[in-house]
């Protein structure tokens, strides 16, 4: 009965060990140099979600990881050497030799020397992620029964390296199975490792299916994402996700990272987009991007096309530009014509002296040529004020000719 149920955190495998195991298939086992070429192969690649040849792999070419093999009594005494090793680098390398030397028959004698350590500790992790990509449903099943909390490390082994036959697995699953944390996340965990078109897919079936955790699942192929993929690819991925609450919240944190490390680029690609996604993308953009240079974001944002987009840009950037130099916004807005461009700096601006200044924020809201965005600022700056004084702001209603709906909501 797969019954633990432990929300499994970040698995750290080991670059040493990994090393190890990836070197282990260049003698007689055959088993390390499939993994060294299947892991060359793990980037995201074309990331097309359609038609794409899942790797697997062969597990009738070999059972053991490494190329060496180790007696019962060796096993034990580099498992002694483990345990009380306080250099992590030695550490590191005992665990590689147990590794090197493990194989289907000892594979439990293996796990004695590790099973001490703490379950988030690299040694246990990087333990059961091995048995899990070298056994497969059997190591699986075995953690089942056991009483450490190993299933998601050891799942997430068996998916990193033959992510069809894992699935395949996990599909057969009753769905009290399948809703086991462990198991569900350590799967998705392999997948990313392996193919995150394939990851994403697990990840959106989830996300179809209403499950509660399908946001968290995409946060996490995300990470994954923005850590092996270009930034113009992560976007493009967050794009191609479905309609919906977690899309947007991908796509903003995607957008978010790509502003932050390469605004210029992530400009242009924002530039591209339509709709009033394009507009909110537009926004973002231009928000993040103004708190470090908002005088090259209002080039960038004055010089797009025409329409919502551009002026919710130059809004934005105004909105930030305001808090630094309010006197250069004050001149820049003095420049500008009477377009739909200056009502949305206008109304940015107001915004944001409303808190200090709410009477200069209504004498600005009142210059917007567009009748609901000056409704929108009138009521915005005529609310700040009647905070600020309550009795000042009554008596600035009575005198200032704003119809009975506006005054309302003001005093609302």
């Amino acid at each position: 009965m797969l019954q633990k149920s432990v929300i499994f955190g970040g698995i750290l495998v080991g670059i040493g060990v990994i090393a190890i195991w990836a070197l282990g298939g260049r003698g007689e086992d055959v088993r390390g140099g499939e993994f060294e070429d299947l892991q060359g192969q793990t980037s995201a690649g074309g990331l097309d979600r359609g038609g794409k040849d899942r790797r697997t792999v062969d597990r009738a070419l070999g059972t053991g990881v490494g190329k060496r093999k180790m007696s019962r009594n060796e096993i034990i005494e580099v498992g002694k050497n483990l345990r009380w090793e306080l250099n992590p680098l030695r550490r590191r390398a005992a665990l590689g030799r147990l590794l090197e030397g493990m194989n289907k028959e000892n594979a439990m004698l293996v796990r004695d020397q590790v099973v001490h350590f703490s379950p988030e500790s690299n040694e246990f992790q990087d333990f059961h992620f091995a048995w899990g990509a070298m056994l497969g449903v059997e190591a699986v099943e075995i953690g089942a029964d056991t009483k450490e909390k190993d299933m998601a490390a050891t799942m997430m082994g068996w998916a990193s390296l033959d992510p069809v036959g894992a699935l395949s697995w996990y599909d057969s699953l009753e769905e009290d199975r399948r809703n086991c944390s462990d198991v569900t996340f350590g799967m998705l965990k392999g997948l990313a490792s392996s193919d995150l078109a394939f990851a994403t897919d697990f990840a959106v079936r989830k996300l179809e299916a209403e499950d509660q955790r399908a946001g968290e699942m995409l946060g996490l192929v995300k990470d994954k994402m923005l850590e092996v993929e270009t930034l113009p690819r992560a976007a493009a991925w967050a794009l191609e996700l479905p309609e919906g609450r977690v899309r947007n919240d991908t796509l903003r944190d995607v957008t978010g990272e790509f502003v932050k490390k390469e605004p210029k680029e992530a400009a242009n690609w924002a530039a591209g987009l339509d709709g009033e996604e394009g507009v909110e993308i537009k926004k973002l953009v231009a928000a993040k991007w103004a708190q470090e240079d908002p005088a090259g974001c209002l080039e960038w944002a004055q010089r797009l096309p025409d329409g919502p987009g551009k002026n919710a840009s130059i809004g934005e950037v105004v909105l930030e530009w305001t808090g630094r130099d309010p006197d250069a916004v004050y001149e820049f807005l003095n420049g500008m014509s009477d377009t739909s461009e200056r009502d949305a700096a206008v109304e940015a601006f107001s915004s944001r002296i409303s808190g200090d200044d709410p009477h200069s924020a209504i004498a600005w809201a009142d210059e917007i040529q567009d009748s609901e965005s000056r409704r929108t600022a009138m009521i915005r700056a005529g609310r700040a004020l009647m905070r600020q004084n309550v009795e000042e702001g009554r008596e600035w209603l009575q005198r200032s000719g704003l119809t009975e709906d506006v005054r309302r909501e003001i005093e609302k």
